[in-house]
This record gives structure tokens, C-alpha cells and sequence, in this order.
């Protein structure tokens, strides 16, 4: 006989999802920050040095991309540079453009880097639509990444909310409850009228997700 699952199942099962990234995020942060201290890096270098783990880290189907993206300026070669492997085949983006236009991204204006930028802390964005990428909703995950007393770039992960929502789905629906951001706006939810991003104006009950920005919420 199935066990119905609880909030607590469903708290579980976020955890378990992000735990993993979190953990991956910290070995780029690593490996990035003893390349700096090395010595001028150029954009071969810094792929050359993280390519066998990320791609290693995406065979997780559940993950849409992942790598780190510099801080303009720092690299000896390029001013603007994504070591970044994204979608099914885990393609290499090495120049920061837009999959539509083709055109130069300034991502240093988007919150998953200007706001570890600001706190120096791992930040969890969205849900939002990923223009510089995927051109669909997604979460990222990222984390500042420091050498020699200046920020080089920033360390992420993406999710696709699509993703999310096969994973989570079936439990919230069992628990009668969303999962929202911490801008209480959902990301899942149970609630068919409730859509992704939408505010959560009531809840009886919030249960946080350990270490990350994410509870479920009970209506």
C-alpha cells in the first residue's frame, strides 16, 4: 500500500534536488579560485579546467545547465565569457549571446549575478524566463566565487521549472500545497489556479527548505 506523502516529503524532495547543486557549485568555487590565484587565466584555461566535472555533474537529467560566468575584465583574453554547458547535449556557450538575436547579453544585470554580487552569498533566482539561455522558465542557482580579494564570476546551475514540476507535482498535489520562493511567489502548486510566479497571498502554514531561499506552503 503507497504512503500518502506529507509537506515534510515534499520539503525532502527539494532538498534532495538542490542539495546535489549546491555541493557542485562549491567544487567549481574551489577549482576557479586556485586557477586565479595561479596566475592571468585565459577563456581555454578556465573551460579546459571545469569541463570533466561539469559535464560529469550534468549526466543528472534533472538539470538543464551549469558552470560559472566571470566578472568582465578578469579573464586575460575575453571580456564577457560563460564556461557554461547547457540542454540535452550539454552544449558549450562560450559567448554571452542571446539563442534569438545572436547579440552581445550584459548578464552582469541579471539577479542570479548581480545578486551574489551584492551579498556575496549563494542565491536561488525564480522562477523566471532564462533569455540568455533557455527562453524558458527556469531556477538558478549561484554562488560568488572570489580570488585575490575581488569577485571573478559567479558559479550556477539551472533548473527548468517543467523539471520541477514532473518531481514535485504528485506529492504537492497529495499534500494540498505549493512550493514558493522567497518572494512568496509560487513555483509549484497544487493549486490550479495558483500559476507559476504568481504571489501566495494566504497559507496556514510554511515549512522552509534547509539552507535554501524555498518553503512549501500549506493553504
Amino acid at each position: 500500500m503507497t504512503e500518502t506523502m506529507t509537506p515534510i516529503d515534499c520539503v525532502t524532495q527539494v532538498e534532495q534536488h538542490f542539495g546535489p547543486i549546491v555541493t557542485e557549485l562549491e567544487r567549481v568555487r574551489s577549482e576557479v579560485t586556485a586557477l586565479f590565484e595561479a596566475g592571468q587565466v585565459t577563456a581555454a584555461a578556465l573551460r579546459d579546467r571545469l569541463e570533466p566535472g561539469s559535464l560529469t555533474f550534468l549526466r543528472n537529467p534533472n538539470l538543464v545547465g551549469g558552470g560559472f560566468v566571470v566578472t568582465p575584465g578578469v579573464l586575460s583574453d575575453r571580456r564577457l565569457y560563460l564556461a557554461w554547458w547547457q540542454g540535452e547535449e550539454r552544449e558549450f556557450l562560450g559567448d554571452a549571446d542571446a539563442p534569438a538575436t545572436g547579440e552581445a547579453i550584459d548578464y552582469t544585470r541579471q539577479p542570479w549575478y548581480r545578486t551574489p554580487e551584492r551579498t556575496g552569498e549563494m542565491t536561488l533566482v525564480g522562477p523566471y524566463v532564462d533569455f540568455v539561455c533557455t527562453d524558458e522558465y527556469v531556477m538558478t542557482t549561484t554562488m560568488p566565487v572570489y580570488a585575490g580579494g575581488r569577485m571573478v564570476g559567479v558559479a550556477g546551475a539551472d533548473t527548468l521549472i517543467e523539471t520541477l514540476e514532473t518531481m514535485l507535482l504528485p506529492g504537492l498535489r497529495e499534500a494540498g500545497a505549493t512550493l514558493v520562493n522567497g518572494a512568496g511567489k509560487a513555483v509549484v502548486s497544487a493549486d490550479p489556479q495558483l500559476a507559476t510566479g504568481d504571489p501566495l497571498t494566504t497559507a496556514r502554514d510554511m515549512i522552509p527548505c534547509r539552507g535554501l531561499p524555498l518553503s512549501v506552503a500549506l493553504s
